[in-house]
């Protein structure tokens, strides 16, 4: 064999030694890519399974978001319940919570019926949905049970919303005749629904006399988004 020989064969090791080397390499960048795909996919799994706002609230859990419904907006100045609920008595804050979440639930399906209303647009198909909004709602707050002292609070929001179910069916026939919205306000499940709600407020503000502005005012102004007047 030749000396040249000898440089070529030098040259070709060097060369496989090189690519030996460079296997490993190749194989941590791909155990690195494979472990940051399973990450994403598990996230994204875990996306699909985490509750959005609404679910939550529907099961009776306060929601992170409390944005009215696209085009509507609250009548009052209404701020989400504070964390803690401070100045609501330990045992009533559950129950506080999860009637107060289907409160804003009932609030905003409200809203949505009520924009139909006004803008004459598909008055028959959003007041179904109310409709069956409002029929759930009621049925887990009547399936709940209040706290000792809370039961004419629970019987005055319940009623309160039975009413607002019976104004709307009456008032979606009448706007979709062609009367006014100040006719349809006429309707006197509205004014009715009105004094429950404000039953409902005066009721907790004996139940809770101490309690801070911040958790007064969110209470409140609940109870006023829900009203009609």
């Amino acid at each position: 064999m030749t000396a040249k020989d000898d440089r070529r064969g030098e040259t070709i090791e060097y060369g496989l030694l090189r690519i030996i080397s460079v296997f490993p390499r190749i194989a941590a960048i791909g155990l690195l890519l494979a472990s940051l795909c399973a990450l994403a996919c598990s996230d994204g799994a875990a996306a699909e399974r985490r509750p959005t706002p609404r679910a939550l609230d529907a099961t009776g859990h306060y929601p992170a978001d409390i944005s009215p419904p696209p085009g509507t907006q609250y009548p009052c100045a209404l701020t989400a319940l504070p964390r803690g609920l401070p100045g609501i008595a330990e045992a009533d804050r559950a129950y506080i919570n999860r009637t107060y979440a289907r409160i804003l639930r009932a609030t905003q399906s409200k809203l949505v019926a009520l924009k139909a209303l006004y803008d004459r647009r598909d008055i028959s198909g959003a007041n179904a949905k109310y409709d069956t909004a409002a029929a759930n709602l009621l049925a887990a707050l009547q399936a709940d049970v209040p706290p000792k002292g809370l039961e004419p609070f629970h019987a005055d929001v319940i009623r309160a919303i039975q009413l607002q179910r019976a104004f709307f069916q009456k008032a979606a026939p009448l706007r979709s005749s062609g009367s006014s919205m100040e006719k349809v306000f006429e309707v006197p499940e509205g004014r009715e629904a009105s004094s429950r709600l404000f039953a409902a407020w005066d009721a907790m503000q004996s139940r809770y006399p101490d309690w801070p502005e911040q958790t007064k005012d969110s209470i409140y102004h609940h109870l006023c988004a829900l009203d009609f007047f």
